[in-house]
């Protein structure tokens, strides 16, 4: 597969040696506690320099157990303040934490990535560039990472999507014993497959962002803000297989992979389907022009 070097695409004179890369994730459930723990072990292990700022609100719940990497002992504490603090003292990292509120603008978002934020110092001879790791299942935060990562002129958008399992509207009620054959049939032929999306801006070169390559992502009127929809009510009628959720997260750290340790592309979309067991990418697909199109 192909691979672009970031570091050959600006428009600068300057020679740089290297990515300092500022990752924001948004979203620490199902898939994001997984994301979480590859991150940090890809930013311990590889030695770069970097920042790194969690974004979540939500507070963990017994349910939560079953299916996310938190304890008994952390329920009612915020999913991001656990997770930060735990990586943070395993790998000896300083992890940002925003668990505030719900990111629902872009101003919000543009926040994090402030030098205000983070105490960062970047060589000069070094590429800034923020990386938003979207760990959602809402339309609605997408449309907000999308408004701002337009209009930046260097930026990386890591997006992870899922499919839900399709199950009858009182699953948490009636038990899987009463489902009817059909419910059954349903629910076992659904919620396997997604896709990582990796978007890139990178002065007058692009890379179509998961808004860019499904855009029904931005014609979706009817996705309402986070904080008017709790997580739980969230996965009570669209719930995600674990499994899914690995897949995805390992997905999404094989592509953050490549830019932090070799400042290199060499993907676009991957698909993959864990019941069948596979993972696949589509190949690179960047384009030139004159201005990029916002």
């Amino acid at each position: 597969m192909n691979s672009v070097n970031l570091l050959e695409l600006t428009d600068s004179w300057r020679d740089y040696r290297g990515i300092y890369p500022y990752i924001v994730q948004l979203g620490a459930g199902g898939t994001g506690a997984y994301v979480v723990q590859h991150i940090c072990q890809i930013l311990s292990t590889s030695g770069v320099q970097g920042s790194y700022v969690i974004a979540d609100p939500d507070v963990i719940e017994e349910k939560n157990l079953k299916n996310q990497l938190f304890l008994p002992s952390e329920v009612g504490l915020k999913k991001a303040d656990v997770l930060a603090s735990r990586y943070s003292a395993a790998f000896d990292l300083d992890i940002g934490v925003f668990s505030d509120s719900y990111v629902e603008s872009p101003d919000q978002l543009k926040n994090l990535i402030a030098t205000e934020y983070m105490n960062y110092r970047i060589p000069s001879d070094y590429i800034f560039l923020p990386i938003f790791v979207g760990c959602v299942d809402n339309n609605f935060t997408r449309k907000v990472i999308h408004e701002l990562f337009s209009i930046l002129k260097r930026a990386v958008w890591i997006d992870a999507g899922n499919e839900s399992a399709k199950v009858p509207s009182d699953w948490l009620t009636r038990p899987k014993s009463q489902w009817t054959e059909e419910e059954l049939n349903e629910f076992e032929e659904s919620g396997w497959s997604g896709q990582v999306v990796t978007g890139v801006r990178l002065d007058r070169w692009y890379q179509k962002s998961v808004s860019e390559a499904f855009p029904d992502v931005l014609s979706d009127d009817d996705e309402i803000k986070p904080s008017q929809l709790s997580c739980t009510e969230l996965t009570a009628s669209e719930p995600q297989r674990m499994i899914v959720n690995k897949f995805s997260a390992l997905a999404v750290a094989n592509a953050l992979t490549e830019i932090v340790e070799s400042n290199s592309v060499s993907r676009h979309i991957t698909f993959f389907h864990a019941k069948k067991g596979y993972m696949q990418s589509t190949e690179i697909n960047f384009k030139k022009e004159e201005q990029m199109p916002i």
